[in-house]
């Protein structure tokens, strides 16, 4: 199995897991942002890394660590760069780190990745053996838009520990695509992409989190009782420790909050269809026969959205045949 693993086992013995959710850098304030947003995601991630080091934690960023896929000023790249080398965090590709639905040479990540300061989680499957306070862990992942497994064995492992970026079914998000269940052979799922945190569910003998992201960014009633936090593992727990991050109140970011300009703190401003028509467009191009048994792991029958893109699909490979 060692040929399927994402990296090599890592020999350092850590003391637990630091779970950083989607930072979204961004040179620009993005939304209704009034502040010097980029100072204060940056102060952010430099507390989060020091928090890391100072309790010997492994850092993970669960995807979007940028707000714009590419082109952003290289002073802000030199300084994650600057920021990143000492940890060398694990970093989950989320759907805002892709250039029209794909992960390519020239998107911020990849200039990260090429400067070997980010450990860039990529694609779906086994990603680390870890030592963590004297037991072995199983690190895998499922980045942006690639299949969550069915079941995962874990072999001498005595944890398994997955990472999403999925519009999961926690209770009160109604935009959900992928139903909570238990996957055996999995402890732990925890997620990013769902910026509000939600409460734990745990489904036989997995637990699903979301805690959240550390970036503030829609103009909402939820976003105004937000805490930016970071949040540790340490086994044997099955929980997820908050620790909040120096922030500035509400009403110093942001405008007036009314009835006419509250967002929904958890709509992305990219439409489900166009992600949806992305990603068929490009699995069509780039992997052929593959792009069936990926819809149909992907797509929920029910979905009008989901059923249009299978329209398509149907029609496009009717028309070649």
């Amino acid at each position: 199995m060692a040929e399927d693993w994402l990296f090599p086992p890592d020999p350092h013995l850590y003391a637990g897991l630091l779970f950083i959710g989607d930072p979204h850098v961004a040179a620009s304030p993005p939304g209704y942002r009034l502040d010097d947003y980029t100072k204060a995601i940056l102060e952010k991630l430099a507390v989060s890394l020091d928090i890391a080091r100072d309790h010997n934690l492994l850092p993970i960023i669960l995807g979007d660590l940028f707000h714009l896929p590419r082109n952003n000023p290289n002073s802000l790249l030199v300084a994650l760069i600057d920021l990143f080398r000492p940890g060398n965090p694990f970093v989950l590709v989320g759907n805002h780190d892709k250039h029209e639905a794909r992960l390519t040479r020239d998107v911020s990540l990849a200039v990260l990745q090429a400067a070997r300061v980010i450990r860039l989680i990529d694609r779906a499957g086994p990603v680390c053996s870890l030592q963590i306070a004297g037991r072995q862990i199983f690190l895998g992942a499922s980045p942006d838009w690639t299949p969550i497994p069915s079941q995962v064995d874990k072999g001498l492992h005595e944890a398994v520990i997955w990472l999403t970026h999925h519009d999961l079914g926690f209770p009160g998000y109604d935009a959900a695509r992928v139903p909570l269940k238990e996957i055996p052979g999995v402890d732990m799922v925890v997620n990013g992409h769902l910026h509000t945190p939600k409460p734990p569910r745990q489904c036989g003998k997995t637990t699903w989190f979301n805690p959240g992201g550390i970036a503030r960014l829609a103009l909402s009633s939820h976003t105004r009782n937000l805490t930016p936090s970071v949040f540790i593992w340490r086994p044997p727990d099955l929980e997820l420790a908050p620790v909040p991050l120096p922030h500035r109140p509400f009403e110093e970011i942001f405008p007036e909050l009314t009835g006419e300009n509250e967002q929904d703190s958890e709509q992305d401003p990219e439409s489900l269809f166009i992600k949806g028509l992305e990603n068929l467009l490009i699995r069509k191009t780039t992997e052929g026969v593959g792009l069936k048994s990926f819809l149909e792991a992907n797509l929920i029958p029910d979905d009008p959205v989901d059923t249009y893109i299978w329209g398509l699909y149907e029609e496009v490979m009717h028309e070649e045949k």
